[in-house]
């Protein structure tokens, strides 16, 4: 009977001190990210803080930095010392990047501009294999008692969390390679975990402009809605997906796009979410003069795209909710291009918009800071 004790204390002592040493060697995180990011203190860091304004984002504010300096000459017009807008817009810059720049800020400007969302896949992130580790921190930090127990006392993370491996980011951007999964639900569990992360980000965005009383400008992505998806989710590709494409892509060179419309619809009905079947719709639609069921097929087939390389339907949705929430402004960038979806050439490339498009952006944003600046 001793013996048997002893067992069970010694067990339990070894169990003990290895939950101790994880947790010795744990994070201490209030929201639980699966990725730990440190970048060097930013040499312009004074001219972010002197700003009045400050553009942060992705490949998409680095593009709209061409028309800035036209948009603080309009404002400053009458006024003594003009506005000064300084830009932390980087290509492939994450939204997680981008905290990690605006952190490094003693003084907010008052106005933050993000205008990003369209390369959130470019870096890895996360560890797939953690999936599991990484939704249930986040489910208990959903939980209003133990995010307040976290914030209150950040270390308690250290043992309320479950250590996942976390990624290690520095100044170097890497670009994530196409994953190809070894089990198919591991793609659903990487849109959502992409989702979930960009997500808290967004409302830590929010959160700090609030508690810096800095007004933020949130303006979504466009998305190229007539560019093929790169790949369809393996759950979704059959024989019968594979074969079908193959005889639509027929009737499309035989020009015969009202019959591959009535072909395509009962097979998208019976088989949805497969990306190349939504966007062959959405193209047989335009070809057939159906704009507004070709404009649904293709932002399903963007949303259905298996592999995260542009601007996404549901990140846009987020800012539009979480700018509704936080009462903070938005421009809906993608609005105002797609809604000329079938009326013209809108694109230049697969992610950037005419620049007629930016010049529109340009001047509801010149509206909005007037009215902050009360010019």
């Amino acid at each position: 009977m001793k013996s048997f004790i002893l067992i069970i204390l010694s067990s339990l002592l070894v169990a003990l001190a290895l939950f101790f040493y994880s947790a010795r060697n744990a994070p201490i995180q209030i929201i639980p990210y699966p990725y730990l990011i440190s970048i060097s203190p930013a040499e312009d860091l004074h001219a972010a803080e002197d700003a009045n304004i400050l553009l942060v984002g992705d490949r998409l504010g680095v593009s709209f930095n061409r028309f800035t300096a036209e948009l603080i000459q309009e404002l400053s017009s009458n006024i003594k010392t003009p506005l000064k807008l300084h830009s932390w817009a980087f290509e492939g810059e994450g939204l997680h990047r981008t905290l990690a720049r605006l952190k490094q800020l003693s003084k907010w400007p008052k106005v933050v501009i993000y205008l990003g969302g369209s390369e959130e896949g470019f870096e890895s992130k996360f560890n797939i294999k953690e999936y599991s580790k990484i939704m249930l921190n986040f489910k208990m930090f959903a939980n209003p008692k133990m995010a307040t127990l976290i914030m209150t006392f950040p270390f308690a993370s250290k043992v309320l969390y479950t250590t996942p491996e976390h990624v290690l980011l520095n100044d170097t951007k890497v670009k994530r390679e196409e994953v190809n999964f070894q089990q198919g639900h591991e793609e659903l569990e990487f849109f959502k975990l992409s989702f979930k992360l960009y997500e808290s980000e967004l409302r830590e965005l929010h959160t700090l402009a609030r508690e810096h009383e800095s007004s933020l400008v949130v303006i979504t992505a466009p998305i190229n809605l007539e560019v093929a998806p790169k790949k369809v989710c393996s759950d979704m590709i059959t024989t019968t997906t594979m074969t079908e494409e193959v005889k639509i892509q027929e009737l499309f060179e035989q020009g015969d796009f009202k019959t591959a419309y009535n072909v395509l619809m009962p097979i998208v009905e019976a088989i949805p979410g497969n990306a190349n079947l939504e966007f062959m719709l959405g193209r047989a639609a335009r070809e057939s003069g159906q704009l507004a069921l070709a404009k649904e097929a293709f932002y399903k087939g963007v949303a259905f795209d298996c592999e995260l390389w542009r601007a996404h339907p549901v990140l846009n949705q987020l800012n539009r909710n979480l700018a509704q929430e936080y009462g903070q402004t938005l421009i809906d960038f993608d609005l105002l291009v797609n809604g000329q979806f079938g009326k013209d050439t809108l694109f230049l490339n697969d992610s950037y918009p005419q620049d007629v498009y930016f010049k529109l952006v340009s001047n509801f944003l010149k509206e909005k800071l007037k009215k902050i600046f009360n010019l």
